[in-house]
């Protein structure tokens, strides 16, 4: 076959691999003057239909997808019956070739390499497509100027999506077969293929790399099946393998027989690994505290290799008073050993000021089998757990690692809650509420609502945004903002969104719309009386254009679950009415549409504000203008600085 020329254009140079339906060659693009591989099936297959269908849904599977972390395909075609796909060339060895050479990896290159493979499972997940055979040999180490670079290899047996509806095509589905020591477990099971398949069997590869075998490492297929199915994977930490412990949570996801347990996305999966990876290059800061020189001494001397290879940090203090300011000095302590016994302040008053200084640190108490009152009073007052003397060091040893354990998923926690609390603020009022009442499940549930939706658009704020620097910018136009969201959320309103310098809110249940109204009228008159008070020059002097509408809206979370990119909104005419009302209106203006104008009640004061070009080619419509609400609304300006 060297030297062959395929398709009238590829010139054959050398084989260089076996794909699971093909010989790989190199060969020269004579047209394009540049090297390529060509995957070309065996001719003794050619004749079979139902293998040039998977191999010509191999070629128009990767080419749906162009992401750096997937092979990329140049052309397909047939020469002399036999099909064959051209793709760039790649340098370097796959990682199977790597593990069964190095037979483990470290953490940090393992989350490199997930990190690139999480990125290039996404992007299929964008473009409907399941790898289904997702293994080492299948993640290409392709070496380059700039580096090394994972490229995803042979999407033969891969499924799109949108297949899966066709009865035909599930028939074709359950004739194949992935490489069963990284199957999932519906996948052996012969269910049709889903993303999660792929974030299995990439927790397979994760655990291989790491301890050196595989979770379920039978060589009997049908014993294999079974065990893939019902045994549960040995943890790392059972495997003498220097790992760290948070491992073993990490693949209780990663490896969950239920998939509805598993990581939901790539990425969720390669953020946890990158958070355990980042918590083990942080050796765990322990303070000891006791008066005792030899007891530092043998401490230093038994715990003398965790410290040498940066797996313990430890800090003295001889008592309590100094352990406070090594606390003070050291904030990133995380464990306190401490004697009870020892002057100017004793480990329990110790116990009871660590709080103060350190929250997340958590306290051992040292103390002698007789003295096991002041052990139960340490306990009640908050100690973690206690070793007793004359100190068993292995006993210790047990007590520190479950302790620091606990330290870091009570750090982790509060990580979380930070990130949260950030989160929050970006995150749509209304679906935070209806996860409180509904759970995740039914957050994004769509549900018809009768609403009043507003806009409040800060007028021509994109000229100053263009004026401006981005930070000067922002904060004027927050300034404008401070001020109109506490008005509509003191009216019950939720904000659904800010869209460029506008801010889009709802009002729904009893009087959506007077309540709508008031608010609107008040934001008005807060932003007037600030403008009055802070001058020409400042941000409130924009004025505000302001649209309301009032119907039924759809409640719903939209955007794409494949990609976990979702938003919560409202959806509908009133929607869109309100939006275009807000640009039609004046700086000052509270514009409504006839449904407004019939539903408010006698004491809001509306006057005709003529024909608006309201909605995009169209004719101008008769819009409405809001005046005033009686009774009057108290002004910012108006109200006292203390109320007694």
């Amino acid at each position: 076959m060297q030297d062959h020329t395929i398709g009238g254009r590829y010139a054959l140079r050398r084989e260089i691999g076996h794909g699971g339906m093909g010989v790989v060659w190199e060969a020269f693009d004579q047209m394009l003057r540049r090297t390529v591989a060509i995957k070309r099936m065996p001719a003794g297959e050619g004749a079979s239909d139902e293998a040039q269908r998977r191999f010509a849904q191999e070629a128009t599977t990767i080419a749906r997808v162009r992401h750096e972390h997937i092979v990329q395909v140049h052309d397909y075609g047939i020469d002399q019956g036999a099909p064959y796909i051209v793709m760039e060339l790649l340098e370097g060895e796959d990682l199977e070739s790597r593990l069964r050479r190095v037979h483990q990896l470290p953490a940090a290159a393992v989350l490199s390499l997930i990190r690139q493979i999480g990125a290039g499972l996404d992007a299929a997940r964008a473009a409907g497509i399941v790898h289904c055979d997702l293994k080492p040999a299948n993640v290409f180490l392709a070496r380059s100027a700039y580096g090394e670079s994972v490229k995803i290899l042979d999407f033969g047996i891969g499924w799109t999506l949108h297949d899966g509806g066709d009865g035909a095509s599930n028939e074709r589905y359950s004739g194949r077969f992935g490489t069963p020591a990284y199957m999932s477990p519906e996948q052996v099971r012969g269910a049709v293929p889903h993303p999660l398949t792929d974030l299995w069997s990439l927790g397979v590869i994760v655990y291989r790399a790491l301890t050196g075998q595989l979770p379920f490492p039978l060589t009997d297929v049908r014993e294999l099946i079974v065990s893939i199915c019902t045994d549960p994977h040995p943890v790392p930490s059972s495997l003498g393998v220097d790992l760290h412990p948070g491992l073993d949570r990490f693949f209780e996801r990663a490896l969950a027989k239920d998939r509805s347990r598993r990581f939901q996305s790539a990425r969720e999966l390669v953020s946890a690994f990158a958070a355990i990876c980042e918590a083990a290059t942080r050796p765990a800061k322990i303070l000891v505290v006791d008066d005792e020189v030899d007891a530092q001494i043998l401490l230093k001397l038994y715990f003398r290799r965790k410290t040498g290879r940066a797996a313990y940090e430890l800090v003295f203090a001889d008592n309590g008073e100094r352990a406070l300011d090594e606390l003070r000095r050291h904030p990133d302590i995380d464990v306190v050993v401490t004697d009870i016994n020892m002057p100017v302040m004793d480990g329990l008053a110790l116990l009871e000021r660590i709080p103060e200084v350190n929250p997340l640190a958590r306290t051992v108490i040292v103390s002698a089998y007789g003295d096991m009152t002041n052990i139960r009073r340490a306990m009640n007052r908050g100690a973690f757990d206690f070793v007793l003397k004359p100190i068993n060091f292995e006993d210790l040893e047990a007590t520190l690692e479950k302790t620091v354990r606990h330290v870091e998923e009570h750090r982790r926690k509060a990580r979380s809650n930070e990130e949260n609390d950030v989160l929050r603020k970006f995150t749509s009022a209304a679906l935070i509420e209806r996860l409180r009442l509904h759970g995740p499940g039914g957050a994004a549930a769509s549900e018809a609502l009768e609403a009043t939706v507003a806009f409040i658009d800060v007028y021509q704020f994109t000229r100053v945004a263009k004026e401006r620097p981005p930070a000067e910018a922002t904060r004027l136009l927050n300034a404008n903002f401070e001020v109109i969201v506490p008005e509509l959320l003191a009216e019950g309103g939720v904000v659904d969104k800010f869209v460029g310098d506008a801010v889009m809110a709802v009002f729904h249940g009893p009087d959506h719309l007077d309540r709508a109204l008031q608010a609107c009228l008040a934001a008005r008159a807060q932003l007037e009386a600030m403008a009055q008070r802070a001058g020409d020059d400042s941000p409130y002097a924009h004025g505000v254009c302001i649209g309301l509408s009032t119907g039924d809206v759809v409640a719903a979370g939209i955007g794409s679950h494949a990609c976990g990119q979702l938003g919560y909104t409202v959806l509908g005419e009133v929607v869109n009415a309100a939006a275009h009302l807000a640009r039609a209106a004046l700086p000052g203006e509270i514009l409504i549409d006839g449904a407004v104008c019939d539903a408010a009640r006698r004491e809001v004061k509306i006057e005709a504000a003529g024909q608006r070009s309201v909605w995009p080619r169209s004719e101008p419509t008769a819009v409405y203008r809001v005046l005033r609400s009686e009774p009057s609304l108290r002004l910012l300006a108006e109200q006292p600085t203390v109320e007694v």
